[in-house]
């Protein structure tokens, strides 16, 4: 081989490790997003807002979200170890951040999680058939209850809410997934069973049963002394009530309890990716109401909405000072 084919060959070489290089330089962070059970919305939700991140990133991010077992779950997966997704993000409850945060039941172990942002209101109430003679809170003795599904958080305020009201003991609790909530209440296996609303708007399996089972079903939440409990015991759940006309059929409005659906990440992301998160959700939040209505609920007057005590990831909080959204 002469010299001269020789150099070819080196700088041949080069330019191949120089290429690789750059579009190895140029793939995008792959951030793997936690979302919640069918039925609920949360994983629409977290598509929409997903695409916006990636979109805007200039090809620096990519958001896959996937289905899961919803806001205490999406916390327990932030601490797998994982090589193959070696961050993630997740959509859970501001009262599931402060019981993995400070080692609360479920939790035995203080979580690593912080929190990026609040994105939308979730309230949450209680369905039944109008026959069933349940009428109020205190009517619930002796019947049985969807209280929610393994894996979030609603299951676990409802049986807090139960216990504040003295009637724990005396309630059939049943841990359903959206799906069998609904399906018991159909068939009235079931007396009655949470029913929840994102942005005020029913999740899709529970609009389904609005408007299937229009004029016949009977909406109510706790105690207003219950609800007193429930905002002074657990951090992030706050009094909350559906207007007139949320609900297909229901001309009154209900009170009882809603929470913040937050965006969560180990505390292992650095803190760009994590401020590049925050800001181009934040900064293109008008793109989101595109892909889902409830959108228009994750915007920067929501995104530091019910997290006052909760720990915060230092790159939301450099966006956030930046904003002049937090001091």
């Amino acid at each position: 081989m002469t010299r001269k084919a020789s150099w070819f060959r080196i700088l041949a070489a080069a330019a191949f490790l120089a290429l690789a290089a750059g579009a190895a330089e140029a793939a995008p962070t792959k951030l793997y997003l936690a979302t919640s059970q069918p039925g609920g919305g949360t994983f629409e939700i977290g598509t929409a807002f997903g695409k916006v991140i990636t979109d805007n990133s200039g090809g620096k991010l990519e958001v896959s979200p996937s289905l899961t077992g919803g806001s205490t779950a999406n916390i327990r997966v932030l601490e797998k170890k994982d090589k193959d997704q070696p961050f993630r993000m997740g959509m859970t409850t501001s009262p599931a951040v402060a019981w993995g945060q400070n080692a609360k039941p479920p939790f035995k172990e203080k979580q690593n999680i912080l929190v990026l942002s609040s994105l939308y209101p979730q309230s949450v109430v209680y369905a039944t058939f109008k026959d069933s003679g349940i009428k109020a809170w205190k009517d619930l003795p002796g019947r049985r209850l969807a209280v929610g599904g393994r894996g979030g958080s609603i299951y676990i305020v409802t049986q807090n809410a139960l216990r504040y009201s003295g009637i724990f003991d005396k309630v059939k609790k049943e841990l359903f997934t959206n799906p069998q909530i609904v399906a018991g209440i159909q068939d009235k296996r079931l007396d009655a069973g949470m029913f929840f609303l994102t942005a005020y708007v029913p999740a899709p399996a529970f609009m389904e049963l609005a408007r299937t089972q229009m004029g016949k079903l009977h909406f109510f939440g706790p105690d207003q002394a219950t609800l007193k409990q429930l905002e002074d015991k657990d951090p992030g759940v706050v009094a909350d009530t559906v207007p007139v006309g949320s609900i297909p059929g229901i001309d009154y409005p209900v009170t009882s309890w809603g929470q913040m659906w937050t965006l969560i990440a180990s505390d292992k992301m650095s803190n760009d990716t994590a401020y590049l998160v925050v800001k181009l959700m934040l900064d293109n939040w008008q793109q989101i109401e595109k892909y889902h209505p409830s959108g228009k609920h994750i915007n920067p007057t929501n995104a530091v909405r019910g997290i006052k005590g909760l720990k915060l990831h230092p790159g939301a909080v450099r966006y956030f000072k930046e904003k002049g959204m937090i001091k």
